[in-house]
């Protein structure tokens, strides 16, 4: 009685503690609570035998035509009375055999009968079970018995009631200290809350982040309420004999689903330990991947025909299929990785990935080709398709060149590898890249002449190597003129735009100098042979403008039709 009293007392005095540390309570009760609780889920079946709320044993077998449940009913009615009766007895309870059962009797009345199917399912015999049932009976009921008395009902009433006072006085408390929580939000200039803001642009404003606040401790302070109310109402039912089975329903609603998340937290502990330890060893793994990766683009760790422009994207394969494997191997040990909900996420995913990524797919495959086949690099001048200018970023998706008016295209990579593309910069640096310009002269101008007028433009031209040489071709003799090609070299190819401008430019100047005109004989045999082609500055001081010059052979008479001179 007195350890009854003692713990009711520790009870009331921390309940407030109670209240906030429940599922704290309920898992440390899972682990360590009674016997009861740590039964196997064989014992946890069948119907309870209950005596003032307090449950003795269960009922797992039907006898003749009584089910379990109603022979569970039956005998918890029995117990009831014998708490109550004036006359009871503890040593009136025997057992006897009778044919193929095991009775237990109070006095002349059954209190309960036993069959083999019963037995067996305990691994007892009838006997042994029944002295146990006994064993079991006799002590709760001399516990209930004492609780009926008036003196446990008094101190029960003042348990009660002090249970009832401090809730008031923790509910006086959380109300007024939310309250001056209120107060302090909404009105004290101290508390002001600075707005939520990113760089210049702010995503929630003060007021109405105290809004939300104040908000919050209300719906807190109506949950702590409303906890309290209900862990209260258990307790209080729980000091009666009378209630004690509604106050352990009640406690029963919240414990119950608390014990259940805590045991699957605890059965699922070895898993979460084997998640743990691959996170772990993918941590390390990465960490020596990525220094790897960082050595190598240094220089100070070689591998033969491995470049250093494949380091990035292959550190970024092999890292997505390190997470890849990771994750292959994580998923069995989720929670719920058998349940269907998570099965039709993974088929949802699976069939969304694979309809609506067959273009992302197709280019990341051909960003891959594109790195490891070194077509070309970032900072290369290029011409993919139709179009001309410096890569300037090449992810797996696409390729981003910017053209000489600064405009930057965005190429599928799928589109770039089913492409000719053209580099100008590989082999620059080491070799040079040869530009080429033609002109068309006729055949009346010496064509050493114009193979030296070619080369000196190029010499004059910046950005123009003169080792190795710049060279004429005559690409073509067509009827009326000669076509030549002039290729000179440059280990600038971004600035080949302007070095063909200049190149342009010079030959112009010289062939001017020359005084040879740029100029297609079939463009000359149609004019009339007044100024020539070339800008003034340019020619002689008495330089005269050819005329037409008209003769007249062999006049035809007149009176012949022919023309009069």
């Amino acid at each position: 009685m007195k350890r009854v009293k003692a713990v009711r007392l520790t009870a009331i005095l921390f309940l407030a503690i109670h209240t906030l540390m429940l599922p704290l309570f309920s898992i440390s009760g899972m682990a360590w609570g009674s016997d009861e609780e740590s039964a196997t889920s064989h014992e946890r079946q069948g119907h309870p035998v209950m005596v003032d709320g307090y449950e003795i044993f269960r009922i797992r077998q039907d006898l003749g035509a009584a089910t379990a449940q109603q022979r569970a009913d039956r005998i918890s009615a029995a117990l009831e009375e014998l708490v109550t009766a004036e006359d009871y007895d503890p040593n009136a309870f025997k057992t006897e055999e009778d044919g193929s059962v095991t009775k237990i009797r109070y006095g002349d009345e059954v209190i309960m009968a036993i069959n083999d199917a019963e037995a067996n399912g305990t691994g007892l015999s009838r006997q042994s079970l029944a002295d146990q049932y006994v064993r079991l009976i006799v002590p709760q009921l001399a516990r209930a018995r004492q609780q009926h008395t008036p003196r446990y009902l008094w101190w029960a009433a003042a348990y009660a009631l002090g249970t009832i006072l401090i809730y008031v006085l923790v509910l006086w408390l959380i109300v007024a200290g939310s309250r001056w929580l209120l107060h302090t939000i909404q009105s004290s200039p101290r508390a002001k809350i600075p707005g939520i803001k990113i760089q210049e642009s702010e995503i929630l404003r003060g007021e109405r982040l105290s809004a939300l606040l104040a908000s919050a401790v209300k719906l807190l302070r109506a949950v702590l309420l409303a906890i309290g109310t209900y862990l209260v109402l258990a307790a209080v039912f729980g000091y009666f004999p009378w209630t004690r089975q509604h106050g352990e329903l009640l406690l029963g609603y919240i414990v119950s689903p608390l014990r259940s998340m805590g045991r699957g937290f605890l059965n699922y502990l070895p898993k979460l330990f084997y998640i743990f330890v691959i996170v772990i060893v993918m941590h390390y793994a990465l960490k020596v991947l990525r220094l790897i990766a960082g050595e190598l683009e240094r220089g100070r760790i070689r591998f033969d025909n491995f470049y250093p422009e494949w380091v990035q994207p292959t550190y970024k394969i092999v890292r997505f299929l390190m997470f890849a494997f990771a994750a292959v191997i994580i998923v069995p040990y989720l929670p719920g990785e058998d349940s269907p909900a998570f099965k039709g996420i993974g088929v949802f995913l699976g069939v969304l990935f694979s309809l609506g990524s067959t273009s992302a797919v197709s280019n990341v495959v051909a960003g891959i080709i594109l790195t490891y086949a070194r077509g070309f690099r970032a900072g290369d001048w290029v011409t993919i398709g139709e179009n001309t200018g410096e890569v300037v970023h090449q992810s797996l998706l696409a390729t981003h060149v910017r053209t000489i008016r600064n405009e930057e295209i965005t190429i599928p990579n799928s589109v770039v590898l089913g492409s000719h593309v053209v580099n100008f910069s590989l082999q620059a640096q080491e070799k040079g890249v040869a530009l080429h310009t033609s002109v068309t002269i006729g055949y009346d101008a010496p064509w050493r002449t114009i193979h030296k007028l070619l080369i000196d433009s190029a010499l004059k031209t910046r950005l123009i190597l003169h080792d190795p040489q710049p060279f004429v071709l005559q690409a073509e003799l067509e009827d009326s003129y000669v076509k030549y090609e002039i290729n000179a070299y440059t280990n600038r190819p971004l600035e080949m735009v302007y070095i063909y401008s200049e190149l342009h430019s010079n030959i112009q100047d010289s062939f001017y100098e020359a005084g040879v005109e740029i100029m297609s004989p079939v463009f000359h045999a149609l004019r009339d042979g007044n100024h020539v082609a070339i800008p003034d500055k340019y020619l002689p001081p008495d330089y005269r403008a050819k005329s037409f010059r008209i003769t007249n052979e062999d006049p035809v008479p007149e009176g012949e039709g022919g023309p009069r001179p």
